[in-house]
């Protein structure tokens, strides 16, 4: 091993003019590092609780074999702490950069650098260290520019993972074991339904581990439960190692109850539902029993309230992913937007339109960074009419790289559809990030985090359809990343619950975010709606104030940054004063059968609360 000091140093360099080097030859074991001193005053003070950004710059030709290192010193003296990220060889200066897990009680100081346990060279220059500030940057304006956030004095009485609005107002809020090993051995399973109104929980008595199951709204009202987990690791399993479950169960709110129907044909844990034009459901992802990706597709008969045998089922015999993000298109394909969890993303672009009636995929492309999409965020955007999708941010759990803010944008309408970029999202990049339709067909974007399980970025925005463009909005005081989900009331508010940090600790506080349009006056009424429609119908609506256009939004049914059935559908209305007329979609795949909230907007993009109404 040789060590020097070399005048080889970034052209951009402004700290020093000289850099470090190492070479190592006729490698057997261990490691050389290229850290500061760890004398008081070179070796940085640190703050127990807070979280710090590194950088280096740096070179090396080891692959693999270089590693960003952290030395932790306390009273009893120096000791190694962790290593923050493998890095890649590079030719070229480049730049390793990472956030610090939280500093330890009794950590007075961290000495960081670069490591090398393989034959090669490494060079690095310009250590930096800053302190993380995660409050949330000040956005100048008015609530009724930006809205307001409010956290609830009532806490989540269970961890809430699995969050489902209901036709009656409620939510379902499903934990099973939590992501809690112990919970999972005393076989201790959570549910409540909760009543936003009066912050009320009702207990519901789960059957087995929900954790980690799909679900969505059936044509009637009820919600389906299918998969979740069999088994947690065990031994010498990887932290990720969960096995699937083939069960599945509807919940029903006529009496707040789970009730068993038949099995998945396979084990699923992360699966993705989506909803069917004929109201059937399509199911495919996740993890099977024995913590491998299935490539089993499923599909649920909603008139026999039962799974189809596999032989009934086109079957691609492709892994999807876990939760893959897959959206029904108005033709009856279906688009997996490349939005995932966990990991790299599909082979080819990342992206694909799919038949599921004959098994056929077809490439899509223009997804940038398409490995960088793990537990981003996906959604239609406008009325669900215009067939225009959007993936906002995300990252990477394994390779615990730092989110990105890139917005890619695919329009249905053309002749060949591709992604082409949008707009960035506003500040850092961040996966983990919640999105939502709302009534004024907007989209809110909020919470989310730098790494795996850490680094919160409390920033939150508003998407706009019309001029392609980001509005900052204030923040959820709260920070939020894994397992945290966001849900459209009826009233227009959005309900934002959880988090699940790297310590595997919960967050239990609720935010409720009231957005702009709720401080522009007097708000628009639903006076009269029927309580059904069916598709093609003409429907009459009683209405107050100064409406111009309506919509029916589809109630939320979210997980791991996931609704894949989430959609607004626009309603044209005729008529005026106080008795409109509006038009029902004659085509079930823009809004499959099920209960949708019936609003109207105002001429200036003021919504009413929602009314119920049932489209089948």
């Amino acid at each position: 091993m040789t060590s020097s000091l070399s005048t080889d140093v970034p052209a951009n360099s402004t700290v020093g003019t000289r850099s470090q080097d190492l070479t190592i030859a006729s490698y057997v074991s261990g490691d050389a590092k290229l850290i500061q001193s760890e004398q008081a005053g070179c070796a940085p003070a640190v703050v127990p609780g807070a979280q710090y950004d590194l950088k280096v710059d740096y070179k090396t030709t080891a692959v693999p074999g270089t590693n960003l290192t952290v030395f932790a010193h306390t009273a009893t003296g120096w000791q190694y702490w962790t290593d923050l990220k493998t890095l890649p060889a590079s030719a070229a200066w480049t730049t390793a950069q990472a956030r610090t897990p939280v500093i330890p009680q009794g950590v007075d100081r961290i000495s960081f650098g670069l490591s090398l346990s393989a034959n090669g060279s490494l060079k690095t220059t310009n250590y930096s260290m800053v302190k993380y500030d995660p409050s949330p940057p000040p956005v100048a304006g008015g609530p009724e520019l930006v809205g307001s956030w409010d956290v609830l004095t009532t806490q989540l009485p269970i961890r809430a993972i699995h969050s489902t609005l209901l036709h009656d107002g409620r939510l379902l809020l499903i934990a099973g074991s939590g992501n809690d090993g112990a919970a999972f051995t005393a076989g201790s399973f959570k549910a409540v339904v909760w009543t936003p109104s009066t912050n009320a929980f009702k207990d519901v008595p789960v059957p087995y581990d929900m954790f980690c199951a799909g679900h969505v709204t059936l044509p009637d009202g009820k919600v389906l439960l299918a998969g979740g987990t069999e088994a947690f690791p065990a031994g010498t399993d990887g932290p990720t190692a969960f096995k699937g479950a083939k069960k599945s169960y509807y919940f029903d709110p006529a009496d707040d109850q789970f009730h068993q129907i038949g099995d998945m044909t396979g084990a699923h844990w992360y699966p993705s539902l989506t909803k069917l034009g004929n109201g059937d459901v399509w199911s495919a992802g996740g993890i099977d029993e024995q913590a491998q990706g299935t490539v089993l597709t499923e599909m649920f008969d909603t008139s026999a309230m039962d799974w189809l045998p596999q032989n009934q089922v086109p079957q691609t015999w492709s892994y999807w992913g876990t939760y893959p993000h897959m959206f029904l298109l108005d033709d009856g394909k279906m688009f997996y937007t490349g939005g995932h969890t966990f990991g790299n993303g599909l082979p080819g672009t990342g992206a694909r339109v799919y038949d599921w009636t004959t098994a056929q995929m077809w490439d899509v492309p223009g997804l940038r960074q398409k490995d960088m999409r793990d537990q981003a965020g996906s959604v239609f955007i406008g009325p669900a009419q215009d067939q225009k999708l959007m993936i906002v941010g995300g990252g990477n759990t394994d390779g615990n790289a730092p989110g990105i803010n890139l917005v890619d944008i695919i329009d249905f309408k053309q002749a060949t559809p591709a992604y082409v970029p949008g707009p960035d999202l506003p500040g850092p990049g961040k996966t983990y990030v919640n999105l939502v339709n709302l009534p004024d067909r907007t989209v809110l974007a909020a919470n989310g985090a730098q790494l795996n399980r850490a680094g919160n970025v409390q920033t939150a925005s508003l998407y706009n359809p019309v001029s392609n463009s980001w509005k900052e909005i204030g923040a959820d005081p709260v920070g939020r990343n894994y397992h945290s989900t966001s849900i459209l009331l009826p009233d227009g508010k959005v309900a934002i619950l959880g988090s699940n940090p790297l310590d595997n600790s919960f967050e239990l506080r609720i935010s409720v975010y009231s957005p702009p349009y709720l401080f522009k006056g007097t708000r628009p009424t639903v006076t009269a709606v029927p309580g059904s429609a069916r598709y093609g119908q003409t429907i009459e609506l009683g209405v107050a104030g100064n409406v111009s256009s309506a919509s029916l939004m589809s109630p939320m049914s979210a997980t791991h940054q996931t609704d894949t059935n989430a959609r607004l559908v626009d309603l044209p209305i005729a008529g005026t004063g106080g008795s409109r007329t509006a038009q029902i979609p004659d085509n079930p795949n823009l809004l499959p059968p099920g209960p949708y909230m019936l609003s109207v907007l105002d001429t200036d993009g003021v919504p009413s609360i929602s009314k119920w109404v049932w489209i089948s």
